[in-house]
């Protein structure tokens, strides 16, 4: 049995206090972060591997921790985090569907600054992956923040929030980038079936293997009582204190999507988890899969299912790798 010393210690290197002086607003930053370890495989045991079935009709089976560390979907390697799926087998018509991966934090929060230097996001037809947070009990209680999101080759990342009715996004939120939409509701009329309010980025590298030939970059969502901001960077074209010991994002410029407006966000937003995850077809990249610019045309497959049930080499870009993620707790 470890001492209560050994374990005090132990608790002090996970959660570091940084003492500072005051700096106006962004003081609250200066107070306390975590820094998940990207270094090794004790990355992996910040989180949860979920094994649910998916919710979204995706063709995926999420496998648990020690059978994603057997089949080599997930490792530590030269200083990141890979996170992948199975690239080498044709999957039985009986499955779930293709193996992969859903990591959720251990830890949860209500508001803080979230970044996370990425080096490579999946992509490639029939895929559709996330890194988001989202809220205890039955979906959307709590609600979900939607950070990067998206299927497929689309043009930009997806930003969105997935709320209970009273949400509403401010329509001037953020002029420079599409709206997709405003009400927050999942249930709102008018809008697809659990849209949400959603922004997309009208920048093409901020998705997909743009932003993977690019070297990767850094992404940033702070969330307080006020207001939801996500920001993106190309690598180095980061502010300089994103990574320092008082990051200041009141000195980053325009985010590349912001979310406040008719929402009082702390009624709809607590208790989040981290979650990053791959999934493929289902209500959204299955959906898609027939339209005009989409995988169907690319791939010559009239089925989203069938494509990444019997192409496993079609897969070998839907990973993750990860750098560094940290949390600042306002």
């Amino acid at each position: 049995m470890r001492s209560p010393v050994f374990t005090t210690i132990v608790a002090a290197a996970v959660w570091m206090v940084v003492l500072l002086h005051p700096s106006g607003a962004d003081a609250e930053y200066s107070k306390m972060y975590k820094d998940y370890d990207t270094s090794s495989d004790k990355f992996f045991d910040a989180f949860d591997f979920s094994t649910d079935r998916d919710l979204n009709k995706a063709k995926v089976d999420y496998v648990n921790h020690a059978t994603a560390l057997e089949k080599g979907f997930i490792k530590a390697r030269d200083g990141s985090i890979y996170l992948g799926v199975d690239h080498k087998n044709v999957v039985s018509p009986d499955a779930r569907g293709r193996q992969s991966v859903r990591l959720e934090s251990k830890d949860q929060f209500t508001h803080g600054l979230f970044l996370l230097d990425l080096k490579h996001m999946p992509y490639g037809c029939g895929t559709w992956p996330a890194f988001w947070t989202l809220g205890s009990g039955p979906w959307p209680h709590n609600g979900e923040i939607d950070i990067i999101e998206g299927v497929a080759n689309q043009p930009g990342n997806l930003m969105a929030l997935h709320t209970s009715p009273g949400c509403r996004n401010s329509a001037l939120s953020h002029p420079a980038n599409f709206t997709k939409s405003l009400n927050c509701d999942i249930a709102a009329e008018g809008q697809y079936k659990n849209q949400g309010c959603s922004l997309r980025d009208r920048n093409p590298w901020s998705w997909g293997k743009p932003f993977n030939d690019l070297g990767g970059g850094h992404i940033a969502m702070e969330w307080t009582s006020d207001f939801i901001k996500v920001w993106m960077w190309p690598r180095d074209a980061e502010p300089k204190d994103l990574w320092g010991k008082n990051p200041e994002p009141k000195g980053w410029g325009e985010p590349a999507g912001m979310f406040n407006g008719e929402c009082e966000i702390d009624k709809f937003f607590k208790e989040h988890r981290i979650i990053f995850n791959i999934t493929f077809c289902g209500d959204w990249a299955g959906n898609t899969w027939d339209n005009p610019d989409g995988c169907a045309a690319a791939t010559g497959e009239k089925s989203c299912d069938a494509y990444v049930m019997n192409n496993p080499e079609a897969f070998k870009n839907a990973y993750w790798d990860i750098n560094k993620l940290r949390v600042w707790k306002s």
